[in-house]
């Protein structure tokens, strides 16, 4: 069996191993930080103090109305009872009376505005729940499947590299590291075939005596444009 056809092996076992290797850092990534949950999470907070901000204003204007009905309806008292007959004093009282009157009406009107803004808010307190209970139900299936995949690649990824370790040993160490030096300077593509005559990469034509060289058990040849181990199936 020919150098370049095992480096051509290595080479193909090590772009799986490092496809494999990055999609699992995909995967560790995904599983450790799912943007959907911490959204989501972060609306749901948010509309949560939207509606106790609410809900603590409606109580406020709530109180007040309340307070405001008891005074008013402590000068009616007074004001009906027939034990004032000051004219003037009745006056007053009367005055007061239609003064809260017209206070509590203002602050029924408030009341109704934050009554309905905060039904609005509850409606989006339930909106953001519901969203919520949606992506952690979504990732729980993700993950399963990415858990899934994460498993199946740590075996494959174990099986490779036993292969790659039986490879190894059928390669010289010193092609090996000639390899690895052109591996990392040809974007991961150290060995390439020969396609119609020429190099597969750059296209440079092959002399008929360099492919009889390439298909030889001993001696590696190179593009002499891009500089890569050639290999000839």
């Amino acid at each position: 069996m020919s150098e370049s056809l095992n480096l051509f092996r290595l080479q193909k076992l090590d772009s799986r191993i490092d496809h494999i290797k990055t999609r699992l850092v995909q995967i560790d990534r995904a599983l450790s930080d799912d943007r959907r949950i911490i959204l989501a999470t972060k609306k749901l907070e948010k509309a949560k103090e939207e509606a106790k901000k609410l809900r603590i204003e409606l109580n406020q204007i709530e109180d007040k109305v309340e307070a405001q009905r008891i005074k008013r309806k402590t000068t009616q008292h007074s004001l009906f009872s027939g034990k004032i007959k000051n004219p003037k004093e009745l006056q007053d009282l009367q005055r007061d009376s239609e003064a809260l009157k017209r206070y509590i009406v203002q602050l029924e009107d408030e009341q109704l505005e934050v009554m309905i803004a905060y039904e609005t808010a509850e409606g989006n307190l339930d909106q953001a729940q519901q969203t919520l209970d949606r992506a952690k139900g979504s990732a729980i299936e993700d993950n399963a499947a990415l858990l899934g995949e994460q498993s199946k690649l740590k075996d494959e990824l174990e099986r490779l590299t036993r292969e790659k370790e039986a490879v190894n040993q059928s390669i010289p160490q010193v092609s090996q590291s000639l390899y690895q030096k052109l591996r990392e300077k040809k974007q991961g593509t150290a060995v390439v075939t020969v396609v119609d005559g020429g190099c597969g990469i750059c296209g440079q034509s092959i002399t008929p005596a360099d492919r009889q060289l390439i298909r030889s058990s001993t001696t590696l040849v190179f593009c002499p444009s891009c500089g890569r181990i050639l290999y000839e199936e």
